[in-house]
């Protein structure tokens, strides 16, 4: 198949995706936290990790700008999983929509960018990925207060006792690298 071909259906499919989470289930996905949170944002970001695995390498980046995108990416994620945000995306489709393009965006320089950059910088952004998502779980199952008003206190437990699991589990692949990492490098 040519080249052409693959990036056309390529494309196809990573906007098909993203329109269809984004316009005929947004209803559905924000309709429980769980799903909000950890369905709909983690495909987004997930989309544009595939758009990165195929693409990043297009594109130059180098320090200080890695760094810069980093944090771009971080504060993404940070902005999110505020419970202000939750709450205004749930309400307002079109606010919800524009998590959707700054979740596909930063996925795909998540990408672009820990490819380009160095170990030390990919470890400790990894590291900082897990840790925030293990005390989002951990505030979201400690508090016993509504954080969500969009959401109910049930929907708030499931959706950080996940998120916990989850911090768990990226921390366990951060060591991964991290351990097979220093392997390459003696």
């Amino acid at each position: 198949m040519p080249s052409k071909t693959i990036h056309i259906i390529f494309i196809t499919v990573i906007s098909g995706l993203a329109w269809v989470i984004s316009f005929p289930l947004n209803e559905w996905f924000s309709d429980t936290m769980p799903r909000h949170q950890l369905l709909q944002l983690p495909a987004m970001l997930l989309l544009g990790i595939l758009a990165g695995l195929r693409y990043s390498r297009l594109i130059p980046i180098r320090f200080p700008w890695d760094v810069a995108l980093l944090i771009f990416i971080m504060a993404s994620l940070v902005f999110w999983m505020l419970p202000r945000s939750i709450d205004t995306a749930v309400i307002h489709p079109a606010f919800n929509r524009l998590m959707h393009v700054t979740m596909l965006a930063a996925g795909f320089l998540t990408i672009t960018v820990l490819r380009q950059t160095i170990f030390e910088i990919r470890i400790a952004f990894m590291a900082m990925v897990s840790v925030m998502v293990f005390v989002t779980g951990m505030t979201l199952v400690t508090f016993n207060i509504l954080l969500c008003s969009s959401f109910n206190i049930d929907q708030q437990k499931e959706t950080g006792l996940r998120l916990l699991i989850t911090g768990m589990f990226f921390a366990a692949g951060t060591l991964f690298t991290f351990f097979s990492g220093l392997g390459k490098k003696t």
